[in-house]
């Protein structure tokens, strides 16, 4: 088993550019990690799916992966490294082998592991695939979790059935009220589907009413 030493991984639900991380994101690093190289379909296959790992394979991975904690390091449990020679992504599965969490890498880390990885011999790593994880594509981390954020907002007060703020919103941005207030929320929910500056004046209002 071949292995990577020192590196920053940031595992998320869903796959981030290293360029859409955050300072606040809870990063790992890794002191050392199995790698392997997968063909390009696998590597797509695990990239965009909810897949589930042979047990033997999991095994395999069991505590191999190390991360630094302050003085000390600690084992996880199911973490490891892939790569087609072309591109790379790490993994971490849970205990029935499904990749619950994903970590793109650093530019200067990519660059160099996938240099090491690519003369590495093919394993055939078998799986099944669950379902389908939706992408956004062309969509940044900052317009994915913003629209996730004005969504929840939005649902909660009309929950709560403040429609006054809702035809206030609407209003600010679009000069007038629909006549109906499940009008005025699809109008909304499409808004935030578009990069323009509405959208960034519905954030700005929700992030007000979310402070009050």
């Amino acid at each position: 088993m071949n292995y990577i030493y020192d590196m920053f991984l940031n595992f998320k639900e869903k796959l981030y550019d290293f360029y859409d991380w955050n300072t606040n994101d809870n990063i790992t690093h890794i002191r050392k990690i199995p790698a392997f190289k997968i063909t390009s379909k696998k590597l797509k296959d695990i990239k965009d799916n909810i897949v589930q790992i042979d047990k033997s394979f999991l095994k395999k991975i069991y505590n191999k992966t190390e991360e630094f904690k302050k003085n000390e390091t600690n084992k996880i449990s199911y973490i490891a490294l892939f790569s087609d020679g072309n591109d790379i992504l790490a993994i971490k599965f849970n205990k029935k082998g499904i990749n619950y969490m994903k970590s793109s890498l650093a530019i200067d880390e990519q660059d160099d592991i996938i240099d090491i990885i690519k003369f590495q011999k093919e394993i055939n790593l078998k799986y099944k695939i669950i379902k389908k994880q939706k992408q956004e594509v062309f969509k940044t981390r900052f317009e994915i979790e913003n629209k996730k954020f004005i969504i929840t907002e939005l649902n909660k007060i009309y929950n709560d059935k403040n429609y006054k703020k809702i035809n206030y919103i609407c209003l600010e941005c679009f000069g007038k009220p629909e006549p109906s207030i499940n009008k005025s929320i699809n109008k909304i929910k499409k808004e935030i589907t578009k990069e323009n500056d509405n959208f960034y004046k519905i954030l700005d209002i929700f992030k007000i009413i979310n402070q009050k």
